[in-house]
């Protein structure tokens, strides 16, 4: 099933809800496509790299795919 661009990003968006809790740790990896010009010297994303939410311990607790073009600021709070 494929999700539009809209739906993935509310999915992520309700994985931050319901898993990022004021002091928990937990850490978020992009996973960029081999192409991606994030590996440039631009350091721009260009892809549409798979999200993953992970807990302290490395389990995973969310996946989203589809999301769109990375933004460095989008977990600074007011861009969710």
């Amino acid at each position: 099933m494929t999700k539009s661009k809209r739906q993935a990003r509310r999915a992520w968006a309700a994985a931050q809800r319901k898993h990022i809790k004021r002091g928990k740790l937990f850490r978020v990896e992009f996973q960029h496509d081999p192409g991606c010009a994030i590996y440039t010297r631009e350091r721009i994303c260009t892809c549409d790299p798979h999200r993953v939410l992970k807990d302290d311990r490395g389990r995973t607790l969310a996946r989203v795919e589809g999301a769109g073009e990375y933004d460095p600021l989008e977990l600074m709070g007011g861009a969710v």
